[in-house]
């Protein structure tokens, strides 16, 4: 594969880790503090739609093993859904001119709307790997820049997203952004061309979902990086919170703490790209994790000085960022590894329940942003949040990750020691010829 094609698969997850960023920092921000929903009723809205955005995820992988659209291929669903999810994001930070109970309806009509369209698009992209190249290191390097992607749409999320938004409003400053993200999110349907053909599944749905389960290896890369959105959405959803009512700064800091976070992950993604071939994918992770807990105690204490603050912060996201590009690597080689322990490949159910899996955890963070703030008793019009809220606020910001981080250098160990990455470096597959 050429440079390009590499660089312009990573502009997919960053138009999708942007939309995360948006959603699960700025969104939870406006829903509380500009339309005025209280935090239980938050948190059970972000419970349900995040749930119901899950389960979508199946239904499109369903349709991409059985051809239902574009007679197999993915790419298509990148051309023809981008624009809608960049109309459906713009639409949730619409301030309507409802009564209370109506401004609650249309936030789930249309977050629920954007989810959906989500994961028409991010479900696709997500089984590119799959398609455009049977070699373990170039699927390496795939998941290496679409975490550098990644990383720089969390960036900017948190240097472009408070400018727009300061200058022209919710609606119209995360609308631009969003038509800027739409555009990029089109450039890889041009750019990635499908050479590996995904064969149709047409077997029972139950039998490829057992078949599904029975593969540790998808298993245990599904529960971790489900662990993994859980941490990120800690970071997104307490930033600006922590940096006002436990830093005593402005909002604008919190944007600053993800900015950084883009930046330092995007380090670490490619320092991954060298260490994590050199001493084995589980110990990146497990390094990478053991690495971010021992600063994240740093952090919480540390002076409330900000250089010393931000580099800090960004030792956390550096160290986080080495596991990331190594989770879809195995994602993607533990597809390969069920189709050859039970005969069923089911590349696009195995895809989407792992992403169903995210996103219910995905879902299950920010029910526990919500939450913490509610046992907190956050109020977003008091002028000094009480001692609990600000102990609530940094559990959440600091003690979620340290959690995770914690239970995922465990749960790695379970992957498979010996895999055909590390064996033979390519994986088996029916070539197609070029486009």
């Amino acid at each position: 594969m050429s440079l390009s094609q590499r660089m312009t698969f990573g502009l997919g997850d960053m138009v999708g880790n942007g939309m995360f960023g948006i959603t699960g920092s700025y969104l939870i921000h406006f829903y509380t503090d500009v339309v005025g929903i209280a935090t239980a009723s938050l948190a059970v809205l972000l419970l349900v739609a995040r749930i119901v955005h899950s389960l979508v995820d199946p239904v499109v992988g369903w349709c991409i093993d059985r051809r239902i659209l574009f007679n197999g291929r993915v790419g298509p669903y990148l051309k023809w859904f981008a624009v809608p999810l960049a109309i459906s994001l713009t639409c949730c930070f619409v301030s309507v001119p409802f009564s209370g109970h109506g401004r609650l309806a249309w936030a789930y009509v249309s977050y629920l709307s954007m989810g959906i369209l989500f994961s028409l698009y991010i479900v696709p992209y997500g089984l590119l790997p799959n398609v455009m190249t049977d070699s373990a290191n170039e699927r390496l390097s795939l998941s290496t820049f679409r975490m550098v992607g990644a990383a720089l749409g969390t960036f900017l999320v948190g240097s472009i997203v408070p400018l727009a938004v300061s200058r022209y409003g919710y609606a119209t400053g995360v609308g631009l952004v969003a038509a800027a993200g739409a555009v990029l999110a089109m450039i890889p349907y041009k750019t990635c061309p499908e050479r590996i053909n995904l064969e149709p599944d047409l077997l029972p749905l139950s039998v490829m979902v057992r078949s599904i389960l029975r593969n540790r290896a998808w298993v245990v890369v599904t529960v971790v990086l489900s662990l993994f959105y859980i941490d990120l959405t800690s970071f997104y959803g307490f930033s600006i919170y922590y940096a006002q009512h436990v830093l005593g700064r402005s909002a604008a800091f919190g944007g600053l703490l993800i900015s950084v976070m883009g930046i330092t992950k995007a380090c670490g993604v490619y320092c991954s790209s060298f260490l994590s071939p050199r001493i084995g994918w589980k110990r990146a992770v497990a390094l990478g994790y053991a690495c971010s807990m021992f600063c994240l105690v740093l952090f919480w204490h540390a002076p409330n000085t900000t250089g010393v603050l931000l580099f800090l912060f960004g030792l956390v996201c550096f160290f986080d960022g080495i596991a990331l590009p190594v989770f879809y690597a195995m994602l993607a080689e533990s597809i390969d590894i069920g189709a050859d322990l039970t005969g069923v490949r089911a590349a696009g159910l195995a895809y989407s329940i792992n992403s169903f899996a995210g996103k219910s955890a995905w879902a299950f963070g920010g029910f526990l942003v919500a939450a913490i703030l509610s046992w907190g008793q956050y109020d977003a019009h008091a002028p000094m949040q009480a001692a609990m809220t600000r102990s609530a606020i940094t559990f959440g910001f600091l003690g979620v990750p340290f959690c995770v981080g914690l239970f995922s250098m465990v749960l790695i160990q379970f992957y498979p020691s010996a895999t055909r990455a590390e064996t033979s470096g390519t994986f088996s597959g029916q070539v197609l010829p070029e486009d």
